[in-house]
């Protein structure tokens, strides 16, 4: 896992693990599959920007008067719909690359959200524009505009 700091704001970056044999005698290989801690912290996430691969497995931890779901308009087409119970741990195993924004219904008006980035989703800063658009025009979504703006700002000061 690689922290980036940038412009005050922290972001962290996680890479596949290398490949391993899974069964030698089947003679299979399989990327080795990551667990990334997101805690509920005040009205934010730690981490709110994280980079995963398919397989990865989100753990929502420290969710005390939280829960976890999706930003309707701003998750992948096909998959799965995240959504915890209140005060609970969730986990959530990711099974399809893209942009994912997700939040705590209780404290979207403070902006307690996140963005997921899996895996090298193609034409990413369209994506995120196309989820600005929404921002704007459902008054639902229009939370999800700052961790976007956030989201770009950190990602455009990477190589």
């Amino acid at each position: 896992m690689h922290r980036i700091s940038v412009g005050g704001y922290e972001m962290f970056h996680l890479e596949r693990a290398s490949l391993v044999a899974a069964a030698f005698a089947l003679g299979v290989s399989a990327a080795q599959a990551e667990t990334i801690e997101v805690k509920g912290q005040g009205v934010k996430f730690v981490p709110d920007l994280i980079r995963v691969n398919v397989g990865d497995t989100i753990a929502f931890r420290s969710m005390s008067t939280h829960f976890v779901e999706i930003v309707k308009g701003m998750w992948p087409e096909g998959a799965p719909e995240m959504k915890s119970d209140m005060s609970k741990d969730y986990d959530y195993q990711v099974i399809k690359e893209g942009l994912y924004v997700f939040k705590c219904p209780p404290h979207w008006g403070a902006r307690m959200g996140g963005v997921m980035v899996v895996g090298k989703p193609a034409d990413l800063k369209a994506k995120v524009e196309e989820y600005l658009k929404v921002a704007d025009t459902d008054k639902e979504a229009k939370p999800a505009a700052y961790i976007l703006k956030k989201f770009q700002e950190a990602t455009a000061a990477q190589p």
